[in-house]
């Protein structure tokens, strides 16, 4: 699986508190060596702008901060693409849309360019408050579960064969 392109999109604000997560995941995953043909972004908020960056890949990660009520802070989820739940209120502006109108915009829009499988791990936050650094300490305490969530997608991916087949 050598010539699989795996792209890891840590989104988020380092500036609004626990929003801050999926950076800090990524920069994690940054400490150790990855497989060839794994691409790590910074990504800034989630939207249209994440699509250029996974252009041409195989296969995607996207983590991101959750804001999700009843459940607490630190809990680390994973959906596929389609199973990402909805924003309740539409955009405002384009700067606006969410992970899951972003993709559907960009399978209608560049169906072949970008990749046939896309996973989001999630980590449940508790304060996405502006001009506030750090994390909450259960969200802090969640990144490494969310590391290891990350690498066991792109392990699966590289050791199933067969399932990159996307060409160039």
């Amino acid at each position: 699986m050598a010539d699989c392109k795996i792209v890891i999109l840590g989104c988020g604000n380092i500036f609004a508190g626990d929003d801050a997560v999926g950076i800090e995941v990524l920069r994690e995953l940054e400490k150790e060596p990855l497989p060839a043909g794994v691409t790590l972004y910074e990504a800034g908020a989630p939207g249209l702008g994440m699509l250029d960056l996974m252009f041409g890949s195989d296969k995607a990660v996207i983590i991101d901060a959750v804001l999700a009520e009843g459940i607490p802070p630190g809990q680390v989820l994973r959906w596929r693409e389609e199973d990402v739940p909805r924003k309740e209120a539409p955009p405002l502006s384009v700067h606006d849309i969410g992970i899951r109108d972003a993709l559907e915009f960009g399978r209608k829009s560049m169906p072949e360019g970008l990749p046939d499988e896309v996973v989001i791990i999630g980590i449940t936050v508790a304060n996405v408050e502006p001009w506030h650094m750090g994390l909450d300490p259960a969200v802090s305490g969640a990144v490494p579960r969310a590391v290891e969530a990350v690498r066991r997608e792109v392990r699966c991916w590289l050791e199933g064969a067969g399932e990159c087949t996307k060409s160039d």
